[in-house]
């Protein structure tokens, strides 16, 4: 449905995500170029794991905004290859979930990330890879919690100070696509930053290393962002229901 060469960014009402049996046949083919490349971006970062990540394969949004998708299981080393040079096979896509969270202001949390991390030093929307523990036995992807437990790994923020908004928004940005779950909260920017900078700081081995809010639509030209992340920033402007 939508290709690499695309961005655009568009509110749905609800999502039905599921990991299915297969392989990626990408990663059988290139398992010696893998393997290469693993071995030398492992001496580059130690930090980096092999280990589970899922990619999209298939998906499709319905007539009345219902996105349905379906994913497959690989490993971390092939899914880096397949980003780290050019995302060559156009039949899947690098899909995570991400969190929309919203200050009493109305503007976005964009953490930015440690370096030594995949996306060291780029500020996002906090959020991450479908993980296993967000995954049933009979394959469902429980999204939400995916999304709020990253949250709260990543800032420490939780439902107590944050409250879910309805609807889901996708951003597709040529090979990455990002369903954001939104979150408000009634604290200000200034009390949210304070609780999530002592987060942190208690923390000196997680993901990130500061927070920043940014205001829908703004450009945020100071800061260093994923495709994605300035796409859904810049079309937030445009979903009035959500912010």
């Amino acid at each position: 449905m939508w290709t690499h060469d695309e961005t655009r960014v568009f509110a749905v009402s609800g999502v039905a995500l599921r990991v299915v049996d297969g392989a990626w046949d990408f990663a059988g083919r290139k398992s010696q170029d893998i393997d290469r490349h693993w071995q030398r971006r492992l001496e580059e970062n130690p930090k980096f794991f092999n280990g589970i990540v899922h990619v999209l394969v298939t998906y499709s949004l319905s007539t009345d905004g219902m996105f349905s998708g379906t994913f497959v299981r690989t490993d971390f080393k092939s899914f880096l290859y397949w980003r780290e040079t050019g995302a060559p096979d156009p039949a899947v896509m690098d899909a995570f979930g991400s969190a929309l969270v919203l200050s009493s202001e109305g503007r976005v949390l964009l953490g930015r990330q440690r370096q030594g991390n995949l996306n060291g030093d780029l500020s996002y929307p906090p959020g991450g890879f479908i993980d296993v523990r967000d995954i049933a036995a009979d394959g469902t992807i429980d999204l939400d919690g995916s999304v709020l437990r990253e949250i709260t790994e990543e800032t420490g923020l939780d439902d107590t100070v944050l409250r879910r908004l309805g609807g889901y928004v996708i951003t597709i940005a040529g090979p990455v696509l990002s369903i954001a779950v939104p979150w408000t909260s009634a604290l200000s920017e200034p009390n949210l930053i304070s609780a999530v900078s002592r987060h942190i700081d208690a923390d000196p081995d997680g993901e990130l290393q500061s927070v920043a809010f940014v205001a829908p639509g703004a450009s945020a030209d100071g800061l260093a962002m994923p495709a994605y992340a300035r796409a859904l920033l810049g079309g937030l402007s445009q979903l009035k229901s959500l912010v």
